[in-house]
């Protein structure tokens, strides 16, 4: 899972190298909506991203999309995450509190660790995200990282080398020239090397942020609720699928780049079903559309992918007792609250 934050600018700077239109066709090969790009908070499925860009390099015939993007990518996007990391006192410490609250930002990765004689190698691990497009999000994600370090050590800081998958052989050459470093191919996650002694580097710039701060408090800071469980993954994929009425398990399974019977087996080791978590969705959704638009009762129905408004009134009902027009009407005249809740 990405934040929304971060897919909003990657589709500006999308935008920038290939144009709307070329971005939007993308968009729609991703089965996301520019709605979605509107909300305030919330995260987007990896794999969504990543057949995001792959499209549009495609389109462009560019093979180092990718990397071009994460060299431009605005770090401060991510908000008090990124002040947060920015705010330490040095950069040893701004590497842990990256690493703590990453799943703030990419729910299922890591900060990963990896200690030699003299560097500490640090990289991106989406083990098991092996989607569409991920080379160029790998080697974005390296760009990205050299963005972060060189807050502490200086513009003029260069990796002494960068590790990438083996499948980036072909664009060795041009990603060493854009970075200025060697390329090593690994079975590793896309990484970079930091020599020890500059991991006590101090801080000459902090950005402003409480350092006491703990992750609830950030998680509020970003509006965002951590995604811990497949669960909670399933119900942020239906916020981004509701805007196309689909909420199918199939099509909530494909965002997680897994098959139905692998989601099926992770929810049920959770005690919980795809069926229970869509319910739930649907009676919130449901009950803010209710309380906050002026749709009519079929269209929510149709939103929530229900063809038969009468199965929607139905299942309104069951969940809260009320019929769906009764439930507007307490809301908005604030009559037998208990009721309606």
């Amino acid at each position: 899972m990405v934040t929304i934050r971060e897919l909003a600018h990657v589709v500006e700077l999308l935008e920038d190298f290939a144009g709307a239109s070329t971005v939007t066709d993308a968009l729609q090969a991703a089965g996301l909506d520019r709605s979605v790009l509107s909300l305030k908070a919330g995260f987007a499925p990896y794999a969504s991203e990543g057949i995001l860009v792959e499209t549009v390099a495609r389109a462009m015939g560019d093979r180092l999309l990718g990397a071009r993007i994460g060299r431009i990518f605005d770090y401060a996007r991510y908000g008090a995450y990124s002040s947060f990391v920015l705010s330490a006192p040095d950069l040893a410490t701004a590497l842990a509190r990256g690493a703590r609250a990453f799943l703030l930002i990419h729910p299922g990765s890591e900060i990963v660790f990896r200690q030699t004689e003299t560097h500490v190698v640090v990289g991106r691990s989406a083990v098991g995200l092996t989607v569409m497009g991920h080379r160029h999000l790998d080697e974005g994600s390296v760009f990205v990282l050299v963005t972060v370090i060189r807050h502490f050590l200086g513009k003029g800081w260069h990796p002494d080398w960068i590790e990438l998958p083996h499948e980036a052989r072909v664009d060795v050459p041009q990603i060493e020239e854009m970075i200025g470093a060697s390329v090593r191919l690994r079975d590793s996650p896309p990484s970079i090397a930091i020599r020890l002694r500059d991991l006590q580097t101090r801080n000459c710039s902090p950005r402003s942020l409480d350092a006491n701060i703990d992750l609830d408090d950030l998680a509020a800071l970003m509006g965002v609720n951590p995604v811990q469980t497949i669960g909670d993954a399933v119900e942020q994929i239906l916020q981004i699928t509701v805007a196309n009425a689909d909420m199918s398990e199939e099509t909530v399974a494909s965002h997680l780049a897994i098959g139905p019977r692998t989601l099926q087996r992770a929810l049920r080791q959770e005690g919980t079903s795809f069926n229970a978590v869509q319910s739930r969705f649907a009676k919130s959704k449901a009950q803010h559309l209710l309380t906050h638009t002026d749709r009519s009762i079929d269209q929510i129905a149709s939103t929530l992918g229900y063809k038969d408004p009468r199965s929607f009134r139905r299942a309104f009902n069951r969940w809260t007792g009320v019929s769906p027009s009764l439930y507007r009407t307490q809301r908005r005249t604030g009559s037998d609250p208990v009721l309606a809740d």
